[in-house]
């Protein structure tokens, strides 16, 4: 909503301007209320102040989807927008599967429980308030443990420990989870200035440069989980000399992706460059793995093909992490 104002002098020198009586009355506003001003990137603003600026409820017709995949991205999406209620309905009330397909959702989320459930809706509701927390600390943790994941998931190959294995595999699908949110407190930030200023964000630019950071990180989380995925189906022991290079291509990208992170926070254009310029070494050790003659023989070889193009996966968006922290220095 937009309003042109011609601004006013009072005789103290102050300038006033009227606002439309319709905003003042939806935010529950009269004569003598408090509000909050700011300006920001040559914007003034004006809020209610002591409250968080609401996302509109987001609505969901289950009917409308059809399927569990599609109700899933639906509720996802719903979340990472930033809705701190999501209400699924259906008008077809013999069909009850979508409130299963509904609750499964959930478990993929932080932070929401359904808050209402009655036969024919489902309302969801967000109990998380993100002042709560320091996003650039957890994509510092977030980082450190996608890193770790590829690590144990390589050692536990070589090592043929499938208790490892299976641990990095169930910390590397925890991290989606934690990826999701990350992605909601960004999202969050672009459209509350105050959660901004909280996240320590100078400009709207900085949050969207963020936000892509963020998509590349849950990109490398997937692979380094994939990578612990795939390591079960790997029959009978490597040699020692396949080891050796497993264990220097996932040092090689585990260290890309640590600078690439360090790049983005201290607006390094050095390491970022150093990173880029990394790539080839990564796509040289794929290549002596597939080509060599212990790949050849090795009984095995589809989910170790699977292996090593993940972890080259994970060095390209280390790469591409790396361009974000370009981005982020010219923002």
């Amino acid at each position: 909503m937009k309003e042109m104002r011609k601004l006013q002098i009072t005789k103290g020198g102050t300038y006033i301007a009227t606002l439309p009586k319709e905003w003042i009355e939806s935010l529950g506003l009269s004569r003598g209320s408090p509000i909050t001003l700011g300006m920001e990137n040559g914007e003034i603003w004006i809020s209610k102040p002591g409250q968080r600026p609401q996302v509109e409820p987001r609505e969901i017709d289950a009917e409308s989807f059809g399927d569990r995949k599609l109700l899933e991205i639906g509720i996802m999406a719903s979340y990472i927008q930033g809705h701190d209620v999501t209400r699924i309905t259906s008008g077809n009330p013999g069909n009850r599967e979508w409130k299963t397909w509904a609750r499964d959702a959930l478990k993929g989320l932080v932070g929401i429980e359904i808050w209402d459930d009655s036969s024919d809706s489902i309302k969801l509701q967000n109990l998380i308030d993100p002042y709560k927390f320091d996003l650039m600390k957890m994509m510092e943790k977030f980082s450190a443990n996608c890193a770790s994941v590829l690590t144990d998931a390589i050692s536990s190959l070589v090592t043929q420990n499938a208790g490892l294995a299976s641990d990095a595999f169930d910390r590397g699908n925890e991290l989606t989870r934690t990826y999701r949110m990350l992605m909601r407190l960004a999202m969050l930030s672009s459209k509350e200035k105050d959660l901004r200023k909280h996240f320590g964000f100078l400009s709207l630019s900085e949050v969207i440069v963020t936000v892509i950071a963020i998509r590349e990180m849950g990109r490398i989380a997937y692979y380094a989980m994939r990578t612990a995925q795939h390591v079960p189906e790997i029959k009978g022991s490597i040699s020692d000399a396949m080891g050796e290079k497993l264990h220097q291509m996932e040092k090689v990208t585990s260290d890309m992706q640590r600078k690439a992170f360090f790049s983005f926070m201290n607006r390094s254009l050095k390491v970022a460059s150093q990173v880029i310029d990394t790539m080839p070494k990564v796509r040289n050790l794929y290549a002596q793995i597939h080509e060599s003659s212990d790949f050849t023989k090795l009984a095995s070889r589809l989910p170790m093909a699977l292996i090593i193009r993940d972890i080259r996966a994970v060095a390209g968006y280390a790469v591409a992490l790396a361009d974000d922290a370009v981005l982020g220095i010219f923002s």
